[in-house]
Order: structure tokens, then sequence, then C-alpha cells
């Protein structure tokens, strides 16, 4: 399969290299963008790029295999679904309203907001996913909460240029490590290849990924590691993840991330 990783590698990068100038485009023509941190306007919903190409390069390998594998098409459709909310949350997103204790809040108020609308789609995505792998109701929930966790921890380090991809690449590094069916490897692998042509624009603050690109390497790590990772790791990881989540409610991530100095270092290597 590592033959299979690194032609999905390339062809997902060489894809991304001829459809991102043609997103970002699109994008600026059409004024779809955003203040970044620095309090610039740059194109927002850049992530729609990893949207297009990652489902692209899945769906035609699988259909190559000619496999008939469940957990693979429900990532997919699960990327779909977590993107177009992203897509959303970019477009007309509130910014009042913040962490799960906000959305929560105001889904129990009955008002609707696109990050409550993430948590209702992207716990269904979840749903979907392990319902087809899950083997009994304990391993469900357990799946299930990892998805979710794992979608958002991407969104609650996208607050500056290239942190969101850096954390993506570690966490996939360390996931592959970890896991005990190897046979998918392929789907972190094209994921990376898209990242290793985006990231120069994060990187030098030319565009910002949003939702709709946070939301995607969220659930991709998600979905990997609920379906690759021994159960005993699984709850390793969505310990360590429930943990992180507490923190942040509390505590600043880049507060965090700058009064270390390897963590600061790591956070602005490439960054201009």
């Amino acid at each position: 399969m590592w033959g299979y990783n690194i032609v999905l590698f390339f062809i997902s990068g060489a894809l991304s290299f001829i459809v991102i100038p043609l997103i970002y485009g699109m994008l600026i023509n059409n004024n779809c963008t955003a203040l970044n941190y620095r309090k610039q306007p740059i194109p927002i919903g850049m992530g729609l790029v990893f949207i297009l190409v990652q489902s692209f390069v899945i769906l035609i390998f699988a259909l190559y295999e000619n496999t008939n594998d469940t957990f693979v098409f429900s990532y997919i459709i699960s990327i779909l679904m977590i993107g177009l909310i992203g897509i959303i949350d970019d477009i007309i997103g509130e910014k009042e309203v913040k962490g799960f204790k906000g959305h929560i809040t105001s889904l129990l108020k009955l008002k609707l907001t696109t990050g409550g609308l993430k948590l209702i789609i992207g716990g269904a995505a979840a749903l979907i996913v392990s319902l087809i792998i899950s083997i009994n109701f304990i391993e469900l929930i357990v799946n299930i909460l990892i998805i979710g966790l794992f979608t958002n921890l991407i969104n609650l380090f996208d607050l500056r240029p290239g942190r969101a991809c850096k954390v993506f690449i570690l966490l996939s590094i360390i996931l592959i490590i970890s896991a005990k069916l190897r046979g998918y490897n392929y789907i972190i692998s094209s994921l990376l290849g898209i990242i290793l042509v985006y990231l120069p624009y994060d990187l030098r603050v030319k565009s910002m990924m949003g939702d709709a690109g946070s939301n995607v390497l969220g659930m991709t790590l998600g979905v990997f590691c609920a379906g690759t990772q021994p159960f005993s790791i699984k709850v390793l990881y969505l310990v360590v993840l429930v943990t992180i989540h507490i923190i942040t409610e509390f505590y600043s991530l880049t507060e965090i991330i700058d009064n270390n100095k390897i963590l600061c270092y790591i956070d602005k290597l490439g960054r201009q």
C-alpha cells in the first residue's frame, strides 16, 4: 500500500497545484474575504480546495480499486457534509457566539447558529461513520466523540497562519504510527499532498482555509482515528481530546503556545 500512498500524495499535490490558483482567483473576484489576525482582508474559504481535491481523489481511487468498502465512502460523505457547513460558516458565520457551551446554549434556546449547525451536521456525519465501524454501543459512543472532537480541534488551532496545517501533519504522523489497520493510510497521504501545495499560501498570509478547510482536516483525523486504532488507544486519544477542549474553555491556545519557546518556534516557522 505504500506505493498507493506515494502515488495519491503526488496526484493530490498535482491537482492542488492546478486548482488552488483557480479557487484563489474566484474568491478574490467575488470579494470572499475576511480580516486575518493582522486585520488585513484576504480570501477566506480556501479550504474548498481540500473538499474538492480530497473527495475526488479518494473516490476515483475507490472506484479504480473496485472497492465496496463502506468506510471509505462514508468518509467521503463526511468530509462533503462537514465541508459544506464550513463554507456556510465562512460566508455567514456569526462571531458573537463561541465555544461548545455557547452554541449548545443557543440551540437550547431554539436559536440556530452556524456553530450549532456544525454540531448537528458534524454529529450526523460522525454517527454515519461510527455505525459502520463500531462493533458495540460503547465503541459507537467513543467513535462519535473522537470524530466530533478531532473535527473541532483543528478549528481551535486555526487562529494563526499555517498552524492548523502543522498540527494536522503532526497528528497524522502520530496516528499513522499508532494505527492497527494500515490499509487506510492513503487517506492521510492524499490530504498531505494537498497541504504541501496549499501551506505556502497560508504561511505567507495570502489566504485563509477557513472552517471549510479546518473542518475537513479535523474530520479526516477523527475518521482515520476511529477506523484504524485499537479500542484502548482510541480511549486514550479521547481522554486527551476532552482534556484539550476543557482547557480551551478557560485558556487561550495562542497564549499557551506563545509562552512556550519550543511551541512558539514551531508555530512561527515559515510564517511571513
